[in-house]
């Protein structure tokens, strides 16, 4: 029998739990010391791979079992089941890390705006592949932490991830407890194999440019460790560079010095300041 008949309330058990770990969760601001810059914390990074990995997988498993618009790789019987159990556990893989995520946003909005495009978004996502494909004549203003290509680029992943969980919760409900309308349930599926197959072609350009090409290569670590080289945040995210630079100073601290549950402390402390200081900003607006 497969897992979903035997345990559906596991999709409804893995947002709550991404979300419950996310309301106990303890964030790190960057950091930078002598030659390194704390990139991304340890909450970014396992919201990052288990949605990363829960999608691949969930992508893997979908196209063996067929798509409403490609051929099944398995007919019906004990090869589509197991297929099915696959797709099953990453999509709880999946729906944990999407929710974790949410609730982490949630909790701490202004990270949500790292991740955002800006009005430049076209002629700053334009320049920068023109420079990497050797175009000299295009500028590029200092970068922030996220290039203006990675923000677009978050928009599709976050559109796409919404449309995936919408339509395949439209679709376990149907299978377990509600009978919806044929019609309706067509669109439903159209919906998630067409979000699904926007979702691969992100997921293969993430890949290529995040890890295959030789100039993510030193960034790429930060979201395994946490940690890139400064002298790299250097040359590819100036700007955001300047800003901890600056709010680092402003600080009074020398965080290269201290030792790492100290360091630990004092971001923590910081973030609750700026989480603070936003809360009062909104109530003064």
């Amino acid at each position: 029998m497969p897992w979903f008949d035997q345990a559906p309330w596991l999709v409804a058990l893995a947002p709550f739990l991404g979300l419950f770990l996310s309301a106990c969760t303890k964030r790190t601001d960057p950091f930078l010391t002598d030659d390194r810059v704390y990139r991304h914390d340890a909450p970014a990074r396992l919201s990052h791979w288990t949605h990363g990995i829960g999608t691949a997988v969930c992508l893997a498993s979908g196209i063996v079992l067929g798509l409403r618009f490609t051929p099944a790789f398995v007919d019906d019987g004990p090869a589509a089941v197991l297929w099915q159990n696959v797709h099953f556990a990453a999509a709880v893989v999946f729906l944990f890390g999407t929710f974790y995520y949410l609730g982490n946003t949630i909790i701490s909005r202004r990270r949500l705006s790292e991740h955002l495009p800006t009005k430049n978004v076209i002629a700053y996502t334009v320049r920068h592949y023109g420079l990497l494909v050797g175009i000299k004549k295009f500028t590029m203003p200092p970068e922030d932490k996220y290039f203006e290509s990675e923000k677009a680029a978050y928009v599709m992943a976050v559109v796409t991830a919404v449309l995936l969980v919408v339509s395949g919760l439209f679709k376990a409900l149907a299978h377990v407890v509600l009978t919806l309308p044929d019609a309706f349930m067509n669109v439903m599926f159209w919906v998630h194999d067409i979000a699904a197959g926007l979702m691969l072609l992100f997921l293969a350009a993430h890949v290529f440019f995040a890890v295959i090409a030789p100039f993510s290569w030193k960034t790429f670590p930060s979201m395994l460790i946490g940690w890139m080289p400064r002298s790299e945040a250097q040359k590819e995210h100036a700007g955001w560079m300047e800003r901890l630079e600056r709010e680092q100073l402003e600080r009074g601290m020398d965080e290269s010095a201290l030792e790492p549950d100290d360091r630990t402390a004092a971001h923590e402390t910081t973030g609750a300041a700026a989480r603070t200081a936003a809360a009062d900003g909104a109530q003064g607006r």
